[in-house]
């Protein structure tokens, strides 16, 4: 056997090899992924924007590992093949981990024992209606957003406009407002929707017609798959907390929360349909003249685009060991191209790209898919970039069991200047953004929110007390669930 076929094979072997170990990990991954969402429902739901996006993202990664030389459109290269899903499933992999462990059923079940009460028990009769006041604030809110959009004589749907067109040549103040806090309102109003069922009640439906409405102006205004799950996923988290927080506790009916939810599978099959259409539309009359490459487009937007930039981190990083922490610590803190955006995607892009290309899209508002994990092994490396990692895992996870301790404990005001920190650090496991972080805004909502959670316990406490003196050992229990 001669040279080239002695290379020929083991080429052929390392090929073999590095399929079966990027489909070991990502396999693994989607299975860790399927076997949490069957054994723990409640958190699917409440970690359902990063279930999804997290195999979306493994996914793409594979393809371009075991397809590639592929050509990226965004990139203007090729990427692949490779190894990139191995540290990249990793990474998930902690991250599944540690929600195991903030949500380990020991703990739920101290968490259901303190929690179980209902708040409203120890609340006087005649006090103001919170639900009715959120409800009219809201339903003002909407009116007054489609009366905006009505009036100003384009509607994109009808327009052919995109939604970012549309937002900078003709969003008025309100659309502006939605676009800033959209996600942050979704979670109230599933907040608002959902937590009927901690007083014995059914779900208030009026919130249910509320996120419709939201959706349906989505739709008017250009929108398709992206903002329609970022809202869909922010409005179903507090439903995962309360089947957390409260699957076992006894004065909680599983089976009839679990009927209601049954019940809601034609306004879901409703959402679908709307998501299905808007992207359809987008893609066959918005880009019209693009059809014949339609099924192009939707390889890379699919396919390539999700894992592209974790492709060129997982080059540089992992193949040439080329990272610069101090650089990159810098770009995303001190001296972004623009500070009021995403500085972890500009540090990226202008890695990734020809420096000029990357500011000129940067200057258009164009950011490309990705952030996280990327950032942390930019700023680690190879070996402590998995350090950071777990960090993250653990912020992400013990804030997401604050959130539903918050929610089964019914800590309304609590949980309302909770929600703009849980949509950072939503972000940050997506885009990977960091330097909303240390900005002053972010400081003064941490303190805020830590503030009204001290307030909130303190007035829970002597409402309990002067209301049942059985009331103390409620509390005595509320206070050994860790946040």
């Amino acid at each position: 056997m001669g040279e080239r076929e002695v290379g020929a094979l083991l080429w052929e072997f390392e090929t073999l090899l590095s399929l079966l170990l990027n489909a070991a990990v990502t396999l693994l991954v989607l299975a860790l992924i399927f076997r949490i969402s069957l054994s723990q429902p409640g958190l699917l739901f409440l970690t359902f924007f990063f279930f999804f996006y997290c195999a979306w993202r493994l996914v793409s990664v594979f393809y371009i590992d075991v397809f590639g030389p592929i050509v990226s459109e965004q990139l203007e290269r090729s990427i692949g093949p490779g190894l990139a899903a191995v540290p990249l499933g990793a990474s998930h992999v902690l991250v599944l981990l540690m929600l195991l462990v903030s949500f380990h059923p020991q703990r739920l079940k101290a968490l259901a024992a303190a929690s179980n009460f209902k708040m409203s028990s120890f609340l006087p009769t005649g006090r103001l209606d919170l639900f009715n006041l959120a409800f009219w604030v809201i339903l003002l809110f909407e009116v007054a957003l489609w009366i905006e959009m009505l009036t100003r004589g384009t509607i994109p749907l009808f327009s052919k406009i995109e939604r970012l067109d549309y937002s900078r040549q003709f969003g008025g103040f309100l659309h502006g407002r939605l676009m800033d806090w959209g996600p942050m309102l979704a979670f109230q109003l599933g907040l608002l929707f959902a937590t009927p069922v901690l007083r014995g009640a059914r779900f208030d439906y009026r919130f249910g017609a509320l996120f419709g409405s939201l959706m349906v102006y989505l739709l008017f205004v250009g929108h398709r798959f992206s903002s329609f799950f970022l809202y869909f996923s922010f409005f179903i988290m507090p439903m995962g907390s309360i089947v957390l927080g409260r699957s076992k506790a006894a004065a909680f009916d599983n089976l009839a929360f679990y009927r209601m939810l049954r019940a809601l599978w034609l306004p879901v099959a409703g959402l679908g349909v709307l998501v299905l259409g808007a992207l359809t539309y987008s893609y066959t009359v918005v880009r019209g003249a693009e059809s014949e490459l339609l099924q192009a487009k939707l390889t890379q937007r699919l396919l390539v685009q999700q894992g592209e930039m974790w492709w060129m981190t997982y080059e540089r990083v992992f193949l040439h060991g080329d990272w610069n922490a101090p650089l990159a610590f810098v770009k995303l803190f001190l001296d972004p191209f623009n500070p009021n955006r995403n500085s972890t995607m500009q540090l990226l892009m202008e890695l990734g790209l020809p420096i000029e290309r990357a500011h000129a899209l940067l200057d258009l508002g164009v950011a490309y898919t990705g952030g996280w994990p990327e950032v942390l092994f930019e700023l680690g490396g190879p070996v402590n970039g998995f350090i950071l990692v777990v960090l993250s895992a653990i912020m992400f996870s013990e804030f997401l069991f604050l959130v539903t301790r918050c929610i089964v404990e019914q800590r309304y005001a609590t949980c309302f200047f909770l929600t703009p920190i849980l949509y950072a650090v939503e972000v940050y496991l997506t885009s990977g953004m960091m330097n909303s972080f240390i900005q002053l805004t972010f400081m003064t909502k941490l303190g805020a929110a830590i503030f009204v959670y001290v307030l909130e316990d303190r007035w829970r406490a002597r409402l309990m007390v002067s209301a049942s003196p059985g009331a103390g050992q409620a509390m005595a229990l509320e206070k050994e669930v860790t946040p």
